[in-house]
């Protein structure tokens, strides 16, 4: 077995492994433009090394019908520029005079008490009345979704859910 810091390039059934950073960089800007206009409206995301081994993404990708997803998204690099996920938070809500959270995945913390084999979970909210549903679903290592899925996934809570919400007027594709 290899260290983190190897030379190892992910297998097929890795969706997480290594992955050269232009190609990575290439494969994410498309998928955003991809999206422009049809769901996402705009990105706020910044990119940039925290160290030699560590390349971060953060920001806001803004979506149609005040939707946003927020990234904080830690990479770490290897000596043949290729990367991977080691950190990540995707939280997808609704902006407003206060954001409202509709579900968020991270792997900042195991929840053993909750008896999670790993860190990888997923938080939910309710949408009637925006409260956190407890405890947060155990995805693992093996289900753990790219961005793209989850925006994918906010996309369709949209469609099917969000769309037949009252929300107040703020929230919604109202000019300032």
């Amino acid at each position: 077995m290899t260290s983190s810091r190897g030379r190892r390039r992910a297998g097929a059934g890795d969706p997480h492994g290594w992955n050269a950073l232009q190609n990575y960089l290439k494969v994410h800007h498309g998928y955003l433009d991809f999206l422009r206009d049809v769901f996402v409206e705009d990105d706020e995301l910044e990119y940039g090394f925290l160290a030699a081994d560590l390349f971060e993404i953060r920001g806001r990708i803004k979506c149609k019908h005040g939707l946003f997803m927020d990234v904080d998204k830690t990479l770490e690099v290897n000596e043949d520029n290729q990367v991977r996920t080691i950190k990540y938070s995707y939280h997808a809500g609704i902006e407003g005079d206060q954001d409202r959270s509709i579900f968020r995945y991270d792997n900042a913390h195991r929840y053993t008490r909750e008896g999670h084999d790993d860190e990888h979970h997923r938080h939910r909210y309710d949408c009637l009345n925006w409260q956190e549903i407890e405890p947060p679903e155990w995805i693992g290592q093996n289900r753990w979704p790219h961005l793209s899925q989850v925006i994918e996934e906010l996309q369709e809570w949209w469609i099917n859910t969000g769309q037949y919400l009252d929300l107040p007027t703020e929230t919604l594709d109202q000019p300032p």
